[in-house]
């Protein structure tokens, strides 16, 4: 009977001890939701990062999730990846097209030097063989270079002695060839050799007299040849004297024309050609010297200069005036009654 007087009580207990389980489960079910959502949570990140990002508080998982987008940024700049490709396409080309321009460049350099450094070291030398000259009776051998060329029209006056018309042309060339082939090439060209002790060769053909000197001195070798006309030759004046402005330099009281000279002269480092008349005169000495001040005294460059010559006195008068460098020489080797007029022009 005790017992069921305290059953009621023993079952309140047991309602109670109940009821209180009850409330603690559901109070840790209550407490423990953090901890459930949290895996849940870390799970979702490499799932889906949308969900993620709207979530408040995986803020750390948000972190996580950067790396994600910094990865998803490059395949979003992977585009971007063609345009430097067409700047590499475009720079390549670039390289391309230069190196043909810089070959190129090079080779025309290549070209062009040797003409003038390698294959014609003698270009400088501008002077060449004047109309007339007998090139098919004497020719230049070996030649890498005239000097000057001349031709000389003495007249009866100044060669007194022969009592005509003495015509020569006069040539200084370079040649590379050796001082004994040289004279051994125009020795053969001789039919009657004559013997000198100054001339590699000396004689006559067709009415030609000609002669060589070799001066192999420098290198190449100096090679000095003569060709006098045939006395039947007919010149009685230069016929290159076209060039002489006689209007402009006139010739002072002229007696007689003793010599007309016309020469092209290529000696480095510049050239010239000219032209010049000798003559002698029917007046004085100061006479023409005051005839010649009167009229280029006032020239750019004017000046004057008196020598004593075995016959006198010798004044040259020069400077620069209607196009030319003149000289005029009163005096000539000291004769009074010649007069030297020379118009030299740049070649």
């Amino acid at each position: 009977m005790r017992v069921l007087k305290e059953l009621p009580r023993l079952l309140m207990v047991v309602i109670v001890l109940a009821v209180f389980n009850l409330a603690a489960c559901t109070t840790s079910t209550e407490n423990d939701p953090p901890q459930t959502s949290g895996p849940a949570t870390n799970n979702s990140p490499s799932e889906t990062s949308p969900p993620q990002q709207t979530t408040t508080q995986p803020a750390p998982s948000t972190t996580q999730a950067t790396p994600t987008v910094t990865h998803s940024q490059p395949t979003t700049q992977a585009p971007s990846t063609p345009p430097v490709t067409s700047i590499t396409s475009t720079q390549t080309p670039g390289t391309t097209t230069t190196a043909p321009v810089t070959t190129t460049t090079q080779t025309e350099v290549t070209v062009t030097q040797p003409p003038t450094t390698t294959n014609d070291p003698y270009s400088y030398y501008r002077g060449y063989l004047l109309e007339g000259y007998p090139e098919d009776i004497w020719p230049l051998y070996e030649s890498v270079g005239i000097e000057s060329c001349s031709l000389s029209v003495h007249y009866p006056a100044y060669n007194n002695l022969y009592s005509g018309y003495s015509n020569s042309y006069s040539v200084i060339y370079k040649s590379i060839a050796d001082k004994a082939d040289i004279a051994e090439y125009y020795l053969e060209l001789l039919p009657f050799p004559e013997e000198s002790s100054w001339y590699d060769a000396i004689g006559v053909i067709d009415g030609y007299t000609l002669s060589v000197r070799v001066d192999d001195g420098r290198s190449p070798a100096d090679v000095y040849i003569s060709v006098s006309l045939p006395d039947d030759s007919g010149m009685t004046s230069n016929p290159l004297m076209t060039g002489f402005s006689e209007s402009q330099f006139p010739l002072y009281e002229v007696n007689e024309t003793w010599a007309e000279i016309v020469v092209v002269n290529s000696n480095p480092p510049s050239g010239e050609q000219f032209s010049e008349i000798y003559f002698s005169h029917s007046g004085t000495a100061s006479e023409a010297l005051g005839f010649y001040r009167g009229l280029f005294a006032g020239a750019e460059g004017y000046k004057e200069v008196t020598v004593e010559e075995w016959q006198g006195e010798e004044v040259t008068l020069s400077g620069y005036m209607h196009g030319y460098n003149f000289q005029i020489v009163v005096g000539v080797w000291g004769n009074s009654e010649i007069i030297q007029i020379k118009l030299v022009q740049p070649l």
